[in-house]
């Protein structure tokens, strides 16, 4: 049986497939580095946040893609929101370091990678769900 370390809740989930689905895979790969790190298997771990970091940056492609379609109106602050994330990115890899020299441990690491998910899923994308529901209805 696999542990898990970070489970997104239901009430973030957005109501949109292509959302969602990279939501659950960039929660798959913080799990995946958490015990890779808990493991001290560290080349697998930084392989894991470089994968984090790629997806997270597709991820944000895919959205706005997704909110230009929509014509959802706060298109702009939301890119920005995705920059503001982006930019704490490459940090993630020295962080990685940082354990592997024992300068920190790895569940601090792995609270960062939840933040950057995190950002995006509730701060930035609850604006879109409710968007996305007012416009079912």
């Amino acid at each position: 049986m696999t542990r898990t370390i970070f489970e997104l809740p239901n009430d973030l989930l957005i109501g949109h497939m292509l959302i969602d689905d990279d939501h659950a895979k960039l929660v798959r790969l913080i799990n995946e580095t958490g015990l890779a790190l808990q493991d001290k298997q560290y080349h697998d771990s930084t392989r894991l946040i470089m994968d984090f970091i790629d997806g997270m940056k597709h991820h944000f492609n895919t959205e706005e893609t997704i909110l230009q379609e929509t014509n959802f109106p706060w298109l702009e602050e939301h890119i920005a929101s995705h920059r503001q994330v982006i930019l704490k990115l490459p940090r993630l890899i020295d962080e990685c370091e940082e354990v592997m020299d024992g300068g920190q441990a790895w569940n601090e690491l792995i609270d960062k990678l939840i933040d950057c998910l995190m950002e995006d899923a509730f701060k930035a994308d609850m604006v879109f769900k409710t968007f996305l529901t007012e416009q079912r209805t």
